[in-house]
């Protein structure tokens, strides 16, 4: 895939949704095999341009998530690849038991794509916030677990996962604008091997998502103060890329920042690794407490739960 700065400055205006309904777009206009299902949210999928120019890859299973899994089960038996969209909390939490069983258990080729997880759906409320997903998805054996952070690598993403025989659950944070973190001399993404963005002597940052923008934002104020960061985008949660965990052993401080409950998540996936290493850095965890954030603006949930550039500044200044 060939990357141009107007690619991703096209890719950033259209935000996490759009870039992943451009990725599927331009499989289908490439003559590439597959089904793309939705829970009534073709639209919302980025879906437009494949529903118009190619129909008969498109099925609308309508508001039955539950459904739509087993759907996209049947469809990949053949080992076709099947990707099955929803919110976050809904592809996740309302299918648990036939994705355990029909992608877990059964190993079948369905992607399916939690859409506006963490808080984006911000005035929803807690029933649209997507802050578990990760902690159940990961604990599901047989299923890979990637959240990319920006719209290029949203696309390399897509890729990527069509081209893996297996179950995947991609998770999708962010809004409508998307803001870069990779350019066109970076950009690269493969399955379970973490992207090192800066590498610095004194702290570690992991982080994972759309908020891996709000953390290289707060790694150059850092840098100003004097505190040179390794900064990690670990896009594939699960499996987590040990020899980059093994690297940032050397360092004292290592925090985990993700748009996600604390418990459950990346932060517990990298301490699940580490417990039994004898040499392993402090960890301190960033991300939402063991609660369902008040409604408000996207800006207003990022600040309240402490994961905008500011807070993540005052976070690691508390343990330098």
């Amino acid at each position: 895939m060939e990357i141009t700065s107007r690619q991703i400055r096209f890719l950033a205006r259209m935000g996490s949704r759009g870039a992943f309904g451009d990725a599927v777009y331009n499989m289908a206009k490439n003559g590439e095999d597959f089904f793309a299902l939705s829970a009534d949210l073709g639209h919302a999928s980025g879906f437009d341009r494949l529903m118009r120019d190619y129909p008969d890859k498109f099925i609308n299973v309508g508001i039955a998530e539950q459904n739509l899994i087993g759907v996209a089960a049947g469809l990949a038996k053949d080992e076709t690849p099947v990707i099955a969209t929803s919110y976050a909390p809904f592809a996740s939490f309302r299918c648990a038991d036939q994705v355990r069983n029909y992608l877990g258990y059964m190993g079948l080729n369905v992607k399916v794509v939690g859409m506006d997880s963490g808080m984006i759906q911000s005035k929803f409320g807690g029933s649209h916030y997507g802050l578990e997903d990760i902690s159940l998805m990961r604990a599901i054996p047989n299923l890979l677990v990637i959240a990319p952070s920006d719209g290029i690598e949203i696309s390399l993403a897509v890729e990527s996962m069509m081209k893996y025989k297996g179950p995947v659950y991609l998770r999708l944070t962010g809004g409508g604008l998307l803001p870069p973190v990779y350019d066109e001399s970076n950009a690269r993404f493969e399955l379970g091997k973490a992207n090192v963005l800066k590498n610095g002597r004194d702290i570690a940052i992991i982080a994972t998502g759309s908020v891996l923008h709000n953390v290289m934002l707060a790694s150059e104020q850092l840098e100003k103060e004097g505190v040179k960061c390794t900064v990690v985008d670990m896009h594939t949660i699960k499996p987590l890329d040990t020899v980059c965990l093994d690297m940032l052993s050397e360092h004292d401080l290592l925090f985990t920042v993700e748009e996600h409950s604390v418990r459950g998540g990346l932060g517990s996936a990298v301490a699940e690794y580490y417990a039994d290493k004898i040499k392993r850095p402090k960890e301190i965890m960033i991300g939402v407490d063991d609660r369902f954030p008040h409604p408000g603006s996207y800006e207003y949930l990022l600040k309240e739960c402490k994961l905008d550039k500011e807070s993540i500044v005052d976070i690691i200044h508390r343990y330098l």
